[in-house]
């Protein structure tokens, strides 16, 4: 069995931030895409909740519905390529013959960047910038890198 890998293309905001979702408390907040990649962090914590997992696990819905339909479309391209193969094979049988019909095609959702109303906050700890909702700064936020509860006003 062969592995199909793909790259999907998450849109930053114009400040370079990227959009997450806590998988626990489904809060959605943002990191900067330049921090993250330079830090090669493996779990990620949700500022709002704190609770911790695996950075694939924070993607946002929409991400998610990408990836889906790609996966999706990649899978009806490869049942399509099997029946292909299946009806050259029947051609010159005159008691079974196959007809794979018109390629399937599923539209790919496009992920596009919103404004909305996220406000940067600076976290001593690590050095880094988050992006959430006014009212998840004025509570007080976690690290999304360290899990400590620590930012700057």
């Amino acid at each position: 069995m062969s592995y199909k890998t793909f790259e999907i293309s998450i849109p930053a905001d114009e400040d370079g931030y990227v959009k997450f979702q806590c998988p626990y408390c489904n809060q959605k907040f943002k990191l900067n895409a330049s921090e993250i990649e330079e830090s090669d962090v493996v779990d990620l914590y949700c500022p709002v909740c704190g609770l911790a997992n695996e950075v694939s696990n924070f993607y946002s819905d929409e991400v998610m519905e990408k990836a889906m339909s790609i996966a999706e479309n990649e899978a009806m391209n490869m049942i399509f390529d099997m029946f292909k193969d299946f009806e050259r094979s029947t051609r010159s049988n005159k008691n079974f013959n196959v007809k794979a019909g018109k390629k399937p095609d599923v539209p790919i959702k496009e992920i596009y960047e919103n404004i909305d109303e996220l406000i940067e906050v600076k976290l001593n700890c690590c050095d880094k910038h988050i992006k959430v909702s006014e009212l998840d700064r004025l509570l007080g936020v976690y690290c999304s890198y360290c899990g400590v509860k620590d930012y700057e006003e």
